[in-house]
């Protein structure tokens, strides 16, 4: 079946490349700036797909429109596409998409990559209803090579009610969640074979929707600057388990 998609991004020039090239693949396509763009024709003619432009220079007038869709049962299904120019997105915004499964797009973007993207969200739409599973009791991933560590961890999660899986270094990580889904990473930095910078990299480089990351560490000295936008915590080892379950409880919830 034929989908329809809409963009809405206040750069003509952007709405006219994104029009074409999704174009290329048979689907229908209509393009607005925000100020065109009214929720009543959104409610009447619900699109399979919204790919909506985060522009920052526009006074946060895309996270407003989400939060917006999201609030109206009419058009709160509808799935999500977001585009960026910015490095790094406030934290509430990350927050929200994060527990909602809505994949982030930073211009410049490779055309290929976003048209596989774009594709991939409308079938697993069509299939279950929804972008990706937004199933919170989905297992917390522990990566961590120090086994007392690893053991430590999951007995504190399994007395929470929490399912976990573990891997001892980022390549094992990097393997687990090609094949299953996981509600949030607890990473450690420091591994051999793979360390946690590495597997940010690599994870960082995959064009999918990103799993949230809590790092923790022993290292003093972190450069927040080249960690990726997923990852939403940095806690120090020892870490303060109270903090860590409040972390944990805002994108896990216990069976």
């Amino acid at each position: 079946m034929e989908a329809e998609i809409v963009v809405i991004d206040n750069d003509a020039s952007m709405r006219d490349l994104l029009t074409s090239c999704l174009k290329t693949q048979g689907w229908q396509v209509l393009s607005y700036p925000y100020a065109h763009m009214e929720l009543a024709t959104l409610e009447q003619h619900p699109p399979d797909l919204i790919i909506l432009d985060f522009n920052l220079r526009d006074g946060g007038i895309g996270w407003a429109f989400l939060q917006i869709l999201k609030m109206d049962d009419m058009t709160a299904k509808i799935p999500i596409l977001i585009t960026t120019t910015a490095f790094q997105l406030p934290s509430e915004v990350q927050d929200y998409l994060w527990t909602r499964y809505i994949s982030v797009v930073h211009k410049p973007f490779d055309l290929s990559a976003l048209l596989t993207l774009t594709q991939k969200t409308l079938t697993q739409a069509r299939q279950s209803g929804t972008i990706f599973s937004s199933d919170r009791t989905l297992p917390i991933l522990v990566v961590d090579d120090t086994e007392d560590l690893r053991d430590t961890l999951t007995t504190i999660l399994r007395l929470e009610g929490y399912r976990f899986v573990t891997a001892d270094n980022g390549l094992v990580a990097l393997d687990t969640i090609s094949f299953a889904d996981y509600s949030l990473i607890l990473l450690d930095l420091a591994m051999p074979v793979m360390n946690g910078y590495e597997f940010l990299s690599a994870y960082d480089r995959q064009l999918r929707p990103h799993i949230p990351v809590i790092i923790l560490s022993a290292e003093v000295k972190i450069d927040f600057h080249i960690l990726p936008t997923f990852v939403v915590d940095v806690l120090p080892k020892p870490f303060f388990v109270p903090r860590l379950l409040d972390l944990v409880s805002r994108y896990v919830q216990p069976v």
